[in-house]
């Protein structure tokens, strides 16, 4: 069963900011309604080699609901390098394993969906709540909507020890 989509997209900085992928990215509609924690872009620190678990909890959209992981130099995920991953709940086991392979230390998330004709991220109204959890960080998740409970998806991204 296939429950990874390898995307070897660039992601391009259009106002040439060097930061983009090195430091989390806020979503300012939500500001602008109160709520200055919504985190559409999220880095999380990590070391070449070291392996993460990306663990899915919960979905409560009629969309298929994922994660999108990204690192400098490639993951690693059941064997296929790829500059970026899509890893969607409906497809994945509950728990996938990835080694993160990087030079600059930062592994780039956020949440994605798709209503039917194909992946969409970074709307207006998405973004992800984040804690600390014992080992990582737990994401809630919204696509559309500013009227919500961010539980669309939730995920952990935990680190493994070897």
């Amino acid at each position: 069963m296939t429950y990874l989509t390898s995307s070897w997209n660039l992601v391009i900085d259009r106002k040439g900011q060097k930061e983009l992928g090195k430091k989390r990215i806020y979503n300012s509609a939500f500001k602008e309604r109160g709520c200055a924690d919504v985190v559409k872009w999220d880095v999380f620190p990590i070391r070449d080699g070291e392996r993460i678990k990306v663990a899915f909890e919960s979905a409560s959209s009629a969309w298929r609901q994922g994660v999108w992981l990204k690192t400098d130099k490639g993951i690693l995920v059941n064997g296929l390098r790829c500059q970026s991953a899509e890893l969607w709940k409906d497809k994945a086991p509950a728990e996938v394993i990835c080694e993160c392979l990087t030079s600059d230390g930062f592994l780039s998330i956020y949440n994605i969906w798709d209503r039917g004709n194909g992946r969409e991220s970074q709307a207006w109204s998405s973004g992800m709540l984040i804690e600390s959890c014992q080992r990582g960080r737990r994401y809630r998740c919204n696509d559309i909507g500013f009227d919500t409970h961010f539980d669309k998806m939730v995920f952990r991204i935990e680190r493994v020890s070897k």
